[in-house]
């Protein structure tokens, strides 16, 4: 389709991958711009001690239809590999089995009467079907009329503390039950069970990124947008990347909102437009990935409740997929203007050895194999109250539209939530060129 209209993709994350590939096989040629040296923002891989691994963990969820569907069209379905795994909780000193209902009942740190409550809870987050009446509830509000003041402080306080900071008593209950939500669904038999793509998401991206350009899409790295607008009355959007100033006919960004609110600046853009991106929220992420020569525990996941340290959690990949040594993640959440983030990456590796030796003593510094952290200044956005009516426009402009993950809210951010709407949003887009 040499004479279809010119298509710029701003950023080579899930969702902007998902919207290339949909828009290829809509007939159109995109070209899809990415500012990093590699694709899949945070699902991207890096070579870690001669493996490679991606920089920030991910699993998938028995909910994740979108994309099981992608999976099949790019022939990987056979890939996918499910395992029960298990949950825990660390607190005062002490590892505690958790996630299931005989761990919860056995859990004597509580009361009987919360720890039922808490059961009660998240069975009721599996049945709720309208969330609306949460998007103006405070998540600490709404877990608290639950679990009580004892429950919400011993398994919820330091959770939102060590991720949120300021921003705790703020985030919507709609959030948190959808993060509830998911990963209740993701059971067989009653039974947690997650899933992992051989090969990582390197491979999934690595596949749709070559059928996107045996489409005839084009992808350029190291091509980061520094101003995006329009084009005097002449139609279509005019972005520039270190190439250069380019027009395209149409252009649909999927970057972090906050990042779009210079480029539309730059691109001359009225403030009132320009507010809305600029007043979206969102914490960062120093996550630690560590190689042991011995497992820390024998759960996937396992909550921290330690004065000690400032880690919500740790996430033990090798415990999901057969990963050796054993590869454990330990990410730090904050506020990307709180002076810790510019702490060394020493700094974080060290902090992640000491809770890592708390958890399982028997844990030596010859266990250690290798350490590495990266950082993400917009990890995980902050969806506050009323957060739906907070959102700025999809499609600000005629001809620009501009989703990052939180179009998708209350779900959180996820690879098979960024490709539905990805390919939705596509799909649209190419009905109105047309």
């Amino acid at each position: 389709m040499s004479s279809s209209p010119s298509i710029a993709v701003i950023g080579g994350g899930p969702m902007g991958l998902a919207v290339a590939y949909e828009l290829c096989l809509q007939g159109f040629r995109p070209v899809l711009l990415e500012a990093d040296d590699r694709l899949g923002g945070m699902a991207a891989s890096f070579d870690f001690a001669g493996v490679q691994l991606e920089r920030y963990y991910h699993f998938h969820c028995l909910s994740d239809r979108a994309f099981f569907q992608l999976l099949q069209e790019l022939n990987l379905q056979d890939s996918l590999r499910w395992k029960q795994t298990r949950m825990g909780f660390f607190l005062d000193g002490r590892l505690y089995p958790w996630g299931t209902a005989a761990a919860v009942l056995g859990f004597r740190r509580l009361p009987l009467a919360t720890r039922l409550r808490y059961l009660l809870h998240a069975a009721r987050c599996l049945t709720i079907r309208d969330w609306h009446h949460l998007d103006g509830l405070s998540a600490t509000t709404w877990l608290k009329r639950w679990l009580g003041e004892q429950g919400y402080r011993v398994l919820w306080e330091n959770l939102f503390a060590y991720k949120f900071y300021h921003h705790s008593d703020s985030l919507s209950a709609a959030w948190i039950w959808s993060r509830i939500r998911r990963i209740g669904q993701s059971r067989r038999g009653l039974k947690e069970t997650l899933g992992y793509l051989e090969g990582g998401s390197q491979r999934w991206i690595e596949t749709l990124a070559a059928e996107i350009r045996r489409r005839g899409g084009t992808i350029r790295l190291h091509s980061p947008v520094s101003r995006l607008g329009g084009s005097d009355g002449a139609g279509g959007v005019v972005l520039s990347t270190p190439a250069g100033e380019e027009r395209f006919d149409t252009a649909i960004s999927t970057v972090p909102l906050p990042l779009v609110a210079p480029m539309l600046v730059a691109g001359g853009a009225d403030a009132a437009l320009v507010r809305p991106f600029e007043a979206q929220l969102s914490v960062a992420c120093a996550c630690v990935v560590i190689q042991t020569r011995q497992p820390i525990t024998p759960n996937f996941w396992t909550n921290v409740n330690d004065e000690r340290f400032r880690i919500p959690g740790i996430i033990e990949m090798s415990n999901l997929q057969p990963l050796q040594p054993h590869i454990t993640y330990v990410p730090f959440y904050m506020p990307a203007d709180h002076p810790d983030y510019g702490r060394p990456s020493a700094a974080f590796i060290d902090d992640s050895i000491a809770c890592l030796k708390a958890i399982n003593p028997s844990l030596q510094d010859g266990d250690i194999v290798a350490a590495h952290c990266s950082r993400y200044r917009h990890a995980q956005p902050v969806c506050g109250l009323h957060f739906l009516g907070s959102l700025p426009p999809l499609q600000p402009l005629p001809n620009l539209w501009i989703a990052d993950t939180t179009v998708y809210y209350p779900e959180d951010r996820g690879i098979s939530e960024s490709v539905q709407f990805g390919r939705t949003l596509a799909r649209e887009v190419a009905g109105r060129l047309r």
